[in-house]
């Protein structure tokens, strides 16, 4: 940003040896003394109208200048317009590069925010699949503890009746097949 400022300044002081050519040049190449004295003309008649009317003064014919004052008055006037038009260029560019500074800064904002609310998406989604089978494992886990405590039963009443803890009864009805986990008929 200082840099665009030092070169805005560096193209005005520039410009201003750009104008006092133009004054000498007026003096020199016939038409081009012959366009300011033209300009120089136009300028202080409408000068000189806008001075009646607003002051209040009553309408007489002006006098033109003469070539001397008029080529002096034209050069100032291309000289000065040629300064102001460097000068308003150097603030439309500054200007037109700070909208598209801004410009690219909201456009990587939106992008930066577009990708967030995409991971925060795919997150959400992420959360709830793993939710999903956190439930699904704790279902199998509990079905595994439930298996696990009938084969402990299982087993201490062997052991019981193979140390002889517990005598061995007869059982009266047909005995229930227990499906053991992971084995399969």
């Amino acid at each position: 940003m200082s840099t665009t400022k030092i070169g805005s300044l560096l193209v005005r002081t520039l410009a201003k040896p750009v104008a006092t050519s133009i004054k000498t040049q007026a003096k020199s190449h016939p038409k081009f003394k012959a366009f300011c004295i033209n300009v120089a003309q136009r300028s202080h008649h409408l000068e000189m109208t806008l001075k009646m009317q607003f002051l209040g003064y009553k309408k007489e014919k002006i006098r033109p200048l003469n070539d001397a004052r008029a080529i002096e008055s034209g050069a100032n006037f291309l000289s000065e317009a040629f300064v102001f038009s460097v000068a308003v260029s150097v603030i439309l560019a500054e200007s037109w590069r700070s909208r598209v500074t801004a410009k690219n800064r909201r456009n990587y904002v939106d992008d930066a925010l577009e990708n967030l609310e995409n991971q925060n998406q795919t997150l959400t989604e992420l959360l709830e699949e793993t939710r999903q089978q956190n439930i699904s494992n704790e279902e199998k886990l509990k079905q595994i503890e439930k298996d696990n405590l009938q084969l402990r039963n299982m087993l201490d009443e062997v052991l019981s009746v193979s140390m002889g803890l517990k005598r061995h009864t007869e059982y009266q009805q047909q005995p229930t097949m227990v499906s053991l986990p992971g084995i399969s008929d």
